[in-house]
């Protein structure tokens, strides 16, 4: 066997196990109180259904096994009109009767583009997916809030549309929320958007969209080549950290983007207890 056979061979067994990979989910817990009686709730992003290796199955028995009080979904979830379906029949398969809300990544708008030299979305064929999301008993937070209550505490759940092709308006996003709330809890797919949130507003945001970087390569190269935001220049890809007084999660999503590999970054679903 020669140098060139040896590797080929390493060459498709780490593509093998690359695929492999991306089947392999990490539930990661992230605790800010011991409290039995606190917010428990569980965030989905990059689902990228088109490139999804996690089996709904696998999604919806971790769900069942934890319990939370919600559900947050991060944006990116189709590519093409055509994905929608496959989309829909997947929030299907992984509702269990929580309460899910979910924030528009730059995918969503990019599949509805009607102009895409401009950027332009076609606004009627964005409602309709919306519609379509909303009729499976699950709320869309296209820059707007809810209130949800547990134990005699309100908060507010932001969602603020991505910011790619410029449909976020996080003044609108934030109008609806309620003024006496116990906390503010923000979502959206780009973790940029913790630079323009008008402090105070947020105590908690959570994102996706960098899929920690999806394939690793050293010296960080993934997101030097892939990624122009500012938190990944300054070394901010993934998990928990505190940028301008904001709680902010950057969650490696459960899908992938471009192909259906990954590379020493695990799907991921992660589990947050909050006061």
């Amino acid at each position: 066997m020669n140098f060139l056979h040896i590797i080929l061979i390493i060459i498709v067994i780490t593509l093998v196990y690359m695929r492999i990979e991306t089947r392999f989910v990490q539930v990661k817990e992230v605790m800010f109180t011991k409290n039995k009686n606190c917010l428990k709730i569980v965030q989905l992003s990059d689902i990228h259904i088109n490139f999804l290796g996690v089996p709904a199955r696998v999604i919806r028995e971790v769900i069942s096994s934890e319990k939370p009080d919600i559900i947050l979904l991060t944006g990116d979830y189709v590519s093409k009109p055509s994905h929608v379906d496959a989309f829909l029949n997947f929030l299907k398969e992984i509702n269990c009767g929580h309460n899910m809300y979910l924030s528009l990544g730059n995918h969503d708008f990019k599949a509805f583009l009607k102009n895409k030299k401009t950027g332009t979305v076609d606004t009627d064929a964005l409602d309709k997916f919306i519609e379509s999301i909303q009729s499976t008993n699950i709320s869309v937070l296209h820059n707007r809030s809810i209130c949800f209550e547990k134990n005699s505490k309100k908060y507010n759940i932001t969602g603020i549309s991505d910011m790619k092709y410029r449909m976020h308006n996080i003044e609108k996003a934030f109008t609806s929320a309620s003024p006496d709330s116990f906390m503010n809890i923000t979502i959206s797919h780009n973790p940029d958007i913790v630079f323009d949130i008008p402090e105070g507003k947020a105590d908690y945001l959570f994102c996706g969209h960098f899929h920690g970087g999806q394939i690793w390569a050293p010296f960080g190269i993934e997101f030097r080549l892939m990624r122009r935001e500012k938190l990944c220049k300054i070394g901010i890809r993934h998990g928990l950290h505190k940028v301008n007084g904001i709680n902010l999660y950057i969650n490696r999503g459960i899908g992938n983007v471009l192909f259906p590999l990954r590379f020493l970054s695990r799907p991921e679903i992660t589990v947050f207890y909050l006061p």
